[in-house]
């Protein structure tokens, strides 16, 4: 409810009041702040699945199976994979797509496709081990983003992985890519 409805109705009476939502402090981790980048739109073509946050755990299967098709894919950008975060719902289920960029008109069978828009995005960096990658997201949207005052578009996010990361040890450099407003 607006601060200003409560005070047209001079009551607090018909308010639904909650306890405050406390933040899991285990999950903040440092986090510099982001890099700002423009960006052309591309599709990913990939492989994807649906899951939440707090059941993402399909993810690490899902490459496993993706890296061995890589070669399936057509027009494909060479030396960097794409994990998308996209189609969220309200309940928290997003789409995530592992994936290439790539301009073929036709998918492999099996495979699926988002078509990231252009636009402004800030940009984090995680370095390090994969398996603290959850942290370091949970951190920019629940804290880096606000604590900048930056609103995200209604759009897909993304983590851009390069020649800076070893997918042999899990360990290096991602950047996060957040779609924000003008």
């Amino acid at each position: 409810v607006l601060p200003s409805t409560v005070r047209a109705n001079r009551t607090t009476c018909n308010l639904q009041l909650m306890e405050p939502l406390n933040m899991d402090r285990t999950m903040i981790v440092d986090v510099a702040p982001p890099e700002f980048r423009e960006r052309a739109a591309f599709r990913v073509v990939g492989l994807s699945t649906r899951c939440t946050f707090e059941t993402n755990f399909a993810i690490p299967n899902l490459w496993m199976e993706f890296v061995p098709r890589l070669p399936e894919i057509p027009q494909s950008v060479p030396d960097t994979t794409y994990g998308v975060c996209c189609d969220v719902e309200a309940d928290g289920h997003f789409r995530y797509v592992a994936g290439v960029e790539s301009r073929a008109e036709r998918l492999p069978d099996g495979m699926d496709f988002v078509d990231i828009r252009a636009g402004r995005y800030a940009v984090f960096k995680h370095v390090g081990d994969l398996s603290d990658l959850r942290r370091t997201v949970y951190t920019i949207w629940n804290k880096a983003l606000p604590d900048a005052g930056l609103e995200p578009a209604k759009a897909p996010d993304f983590e851009l992985y390069d020649k800076r990361f070893h997918p042999e040890t899990g360990d290096g450099l991602v950047e996060i890519w957040i779609p924000i407003g003008r």
